[in-house]
């Protein structure tokens, strides 16, 4: 069919849940305005979205913040010891209250007119409130966000209604602690980000599949075994993994090492867990939309001691220096062949055997977003 001049209608016409038969999402998805405010109520209001590692929250008081479209927050361990997370904004003008990571004393103080609130959210002092009418503190709490851990990393979900981690994604700690044992007990170490110019639907397809990893990914391929590579889906989270050699292009590690695998254990909807061969640490891959063709990406490394070994400081090096930046290339590449009047939507090179090279992970989050935005 000649699209050049007439392109289908914007749903998903040739979208398919069959991954076998199906076409990929219409391009126009990945740089409309509406689909990214569609997605950010249907997705990312209501998802399990990555924070921090609970070691950035070991004491009373830590805390970090972040933020999700035009919605910041803070999650912070409070006297109790709990981890908590709440709306990083002041209920008296709404100037925001905590910024970066730190240590709060156990008052949270708003830098604006001093409102001050206790690890609970409860406003515990307002400068001359002694003397406003009808001024009731209890109406002032800085409103709670549902938060849980999966494998010693917080998330946190502003639908109050959210299913649990541990039943959304069922059996997916497991398989981090196979990937690393002491995943609860690691140390945030060393940190790279990325701001891409892509949809950050293009940053989780390039992610999710191997296809493209022997045309673009030389050092990579020569890692991995690529025989050994497997694709693995479940309800909401998948893996690829395979065996690696100790003596190739991306980075050397000893041969005797325990950990010999490469992993990529995707979290719907913007989260990996990634296990480099001679490391005994994990790395965190998220990724967030800032707009429609843009997409933060923040890759973080997770080690059992704050002093790196010298193969995880190579392996950060390998994906800092070439397999960040590789992939970067291919997905700002995409985002722009996504705007030609030649393409709509291209086919998913899905085989029977679910081969190392098989596209049916990349359908499976297509399917997510489909699936969330009620297209199938």
């Amino acid at each position: 069919m000649n699209r050049i001049n007439k392109r289908p209608d914007f749903t998903a016409d040739l979208f398919s849940s069959d991954a076998g038969m199906s076409y990929t999402l219409p391009a126009e998805m990945y740089f409309s305005a509406q689909t990214l405010a569609d997605e950010k109520e249907a997705i990312f209001m209501r998802s399990w979205l990555y924070v921090a590692h609970v070691s950035e929250l070991s004491q009373p008081g830590q805390y970090v913040t972040a933020e999700f479209f035009d919605q910041r927050l803070y999650v912070l361990r409070t006297e109790g010891g709990e981890i908590k997370a709440f709306f990083n904004v002041c209920q008296h003008r709404g100037h925001s209250l905590l910024s970066g990571k730190g240590t709060t004393r156990r008052l949270i103080v708003c830098p604006y007119h001093s409102w001050s609130y206790d690890h609970d959210g409860t406003l515990r002092a307002a400068p001359n409130c002694a003397h406003v009418d009808s001024f009731n503190r209890e109406e002032f709490g800085i409103p709670e966000i549902r938060v849980d851990t999966l494998g010693g990393f917080v998330f946190i979900n502003f639908d109050p209604d959210a299913q649990p981690m541990a039943e959304l994604y069922a059996g997916a700690e497991a398989r981090i602690d196979a990937m690393c044992p002491v995943s609860t007990a690691l140390t945030t170490t060393r940190e790279i980000t990325f701001d891409i110019a892509g949809n950050w639907k293009n940053v989780g397809d390039n992610l999710l599949e191997c296809y493209h990893c022997a045309s673009t990914h030389k050092a990579f391929v020569d890692l991995v075994e690529m025989t050994s590579y497997k694709v693995e889906l479940h309800d909401n989270w998948s893996i690829q993994s395979g065996s690696c050699r100790c003596d190739n292009t991306a980075y050397d590690y000893d041969a005797s090492s325990t950990s010999t695998e490469f992993a990529t254990l995707f979290i719907w909807p913007s989260m990996a867990v990634v296990k480099f061969p001679g490391t005994e640490g994990v790395a965190t891959f998220s990724f967030t939309p800032t707009d429609p063709e843009l997409t933060h990406q923040v890759f973080t490394y997770h080690a059992p001691s704050p002093d790196l070994t010298d193969v995880e400081n190579r392996a950060f090096d390998y994906f800092r220096d070439v397999l960040g930046p590789e992939d970067v290339a291919l997905v700002e590449d995409v985002q722009r062949g996504l705007h030609s009047k030649g393409y709509h939507q291209g086919r998913f090179m899905v085989d029977q055997q679910r081969s190392e090279i098989s596209e049916h992970a990349v359908h499976h989050f297509q399917n997510l977003v489909a699936r969330s935005l009620g297209m199938v």
